[in-house]
Order: structure tokens, then C-alpha cells, then sequence
């Protein structure tokens, strides 16, 4: 493999808080990677330190294989894209798009900044808004103008702090199946940083679970969400049953009137029931008073709140895990 970047027992210490406390992991060349974690995990704190924008207490961060600790961050082959997009508002796009390879890259000839630019605003679908000011655009638009500045640097690795926490729903969807035909297009390495499970989960070749400065567990979206090591990337990533000392994702439990045979079964009662569109989420409580969640494409009025249930699962959809209440690591 071909690591691009590699994070050795990073860590970064604030007087009352250990924000990042000994994270290690290596990033491979032209990698889709999501650091994925509640708000204060850590995530971004570790993506400022990999821009050069916070010093870290102890550990190294080695890109291409070079330690850069030490380097300003416009001296480190990274190139960030904010949540706030941070454009500039006197400048069209163009320019914004021009400014970082103009002081990055100094020798370049003007044929060849000009040449760039045009090229990836091509690759952005930005044709014909070269002159627009940022507040002509509108919120996607932006959003493609800060990838624009960032990729055309061509980096070793492309830095996103929540990039699409900005959009509306609609939008935000739309941009994150764009984003990730934009990384496979560009093959440049891209560190993504979320709080959204199903971003990191459609967006990533593989994925970080951070919770308190440490990784929980590192894989593919597939192996964290059907083999979550300890019960926070469990949750984290979505629904979960606790049951018997078990967990069961809700789309893997079944339900039905009559009691199945040769499956583990709980007698339950339906409390309610959400209609999702594709599907129905039914709430019950269990006879010993656990609640469970069963998720089906069953019409949501085959039961109704009061009807007593079974609620069950194969074996094969168990998924064991360690129950440590958060102190797993990759």
C-alpha cells in the first residue's frame, strides 16, 4: 500500500481537555478517509493539526512519508476546504479560485494559473459563473468554488471540515453524490471530517470512529456498521436493540402476531409507529419493559399501538461486540 498520510500516537492537550490523546493511523494514496465522531470527539481538532493550524503536544504527522510538525501550514502539500467556505466576497470566482496558486505555487506563469483554473471549474460545473461574485452563487455553487481553490493546487491531500453542513437536506445529498464522483475523477486523497453517519457511510473507502481524542475503531463503512466493535460506534452509526445482551440493527429484527419457531423471540407491545417512506419503524416494549425497535416495509397499519407481538431475529444478524461503554480502540 501506498500511505500518503501517517498520524503516529498524535496527540493535542488543552489545560482542561485532552482533545486528541494518541491517535494512529495511515491514509492511503487517492483514499476517500472520514474521521467520523460526535461534536468535541476530536475529528477537527486532528485535522488542524494535520493543516499546520494547531501544534500537537506530542506525536508526528508524516506526509509522503516526510515529517511536516514542523512546517507552516503553507509550507505542508495540504490544501483545506472550511465549512464556512472562508471565499473570498471581493473576489469572482475565478480569482478565488486563482488566489492560492498565485501564492502557493509562485512559479507559474499566468498561460499556465489561467489554464488551471479553467480546467477545474470544468470539473466543478462552473463554466460560465468565472465573473460572478460568491454572493451571486448559491450555497452548492459556493461550495463547489471552495473545492475548486483547493483542488487546483493539487495537493497531497485534500483536507474537509464538514464541507456540507451549510446545505439544505436536498442540496447536501446531491453535492455528497458529486463529491464522491469528484474524488474518484481527481485521485487525490481526501480526509473528510463529519458528524453525519450516513455521509461518512456513503462517502468513505474506509472510516474512523473518534469518541474523547481516541479512535474507537477504524475499517470499511461495511465492517464498522455490521461488526461495530464497542457499543458507542454501535449507536453511533445508527439504530440499535439491546437485547438478552445482544444487539440487533432495527432492519434486522422481524415482527409478526403469531410466535415463530426456531428463533429467538421476546412477547412485545406495539407503542407506535413511524412512516419513513421506504419503510415503517415500529416502537415496542418488551414484557420486561425494554424498549425495541423493529424497522420493515410492512404497511404501517398492520399494527397498531396496544396489539400485542413478537419480535425476533436469525442468528446469523446478531452482532457481537464488546459492551465497554467507550473505551474500544482501532
Amino acid at each position: 500500500m501506498n500511505t500518503v498520510l501517517a498520524l503516529e500516537a498524535l496527540t493535542k492537550h488543552y489545560p482542561t481537555q485532552r482533545a486528541v490523546d494518541g491517535v494512529s493511523l495511515c491514509i492511503q494514496k487517492g483514499e476517500f478517509f472520514s474521521l467520523l465522531g460526535p461534536s468535541g470527539c476530536g475529528k477537527t481538532t486532528t485535522l488542524r493539526l494535520v493543516a499546520g493550524f494547531e501544534t500537537p503536544t506530542s506525536g508526528n504527522i508524516l506526509l509522503g512519508g516526510q515529517s511536516v510538525v514542523d512546517l507552516p501550514p503553507h509550507q505542508r502539500d495540504v490544501s483545506t476546504v472550511f465549512q464556512s467556505y472562508a471565499l473570498f466576497p471581493h473576489l469572482t470566482v475565478e480569482k478565488n479560485v486563482a488566489f492560492g496558486l498565485e501564492r502557493r505555487r509562485p512559479g507559474l506563469s499566468r498561460a499556465e494559473i489561467a489554464r488551471r483554473v479553467k480546467g477545474v471549474l470544468e470539473l466543478v460545473q462552473l463554466t460560465g459563473k468565472e465573473k460572478r461574485l460568491p454572493q451571486q452563487l448559491s450555497g452548492g455553487e459556493r461550495q463547489r468554488v471552495a473545492l475548486a481553490r483547493s483542488l487546483v493546487l493539487q495537493p497531497k491531500v485534500l483536507l474537509l471540515d464538514e464541507p456540507l453542513s451549510a446545505l439544505d437536506p436536498k442540496l447536501r445529498k446531491q453535492m455528497r453524490d458529486e463529491l464522491k464522483k469528484l474524488q474518484r475523477s481527481v485521485a487525490i486523497t481526501f480526509l473528510f471530517i463529519t458528524h453525519d453517519e450516513e455521509e461518512a457511510l456513503s462517502l468513505s473507502d474506509r472510516m474512523a470512529v473518534m469518541n474523547r481524542g481516541l479512535i474507537e475503531q477504524l475499517g470499511t463503512p461495511r465492517e464498522l456498521y455490521s461488526q461495530p466493535a464497542t457499543r458507542f460506534v454501535a449507536e453511533f452509526l445508527g439504530g440499535v436493540n439491546w437485547l438478552g445482551g445482544t444487539a440487533i440493527r432495527p432492519e434486522r429484527m422481524r415482527i409478526s402476531a403469531a410466535e415463530p419457531e426456531g428463533v429467538r423471540c421476546f412477547r412485545a407491545t406495539v407503542t407506535g409507529a413511524t412512516f419513513l417512506g421506504n419503510s415503517v419503524q415500529i416502537a415496542t416494549r418488551l414484557d420486561n419493559g425494554s424498549p425495541c425497535v423493529v424497522e420493515t416495509t410492512a404497511a404501517v397499519d398492520v399494527f397498531r399501538p396496544g396489539d400485542a407481538v413478537h419480535v425476533w431475529w436469525n442468528p446469523g444478524d446478531e452482532m457481537p461486540l464488546k459492551d465497554d461503554g467507550g473505551q474500544g480502540a482501532a
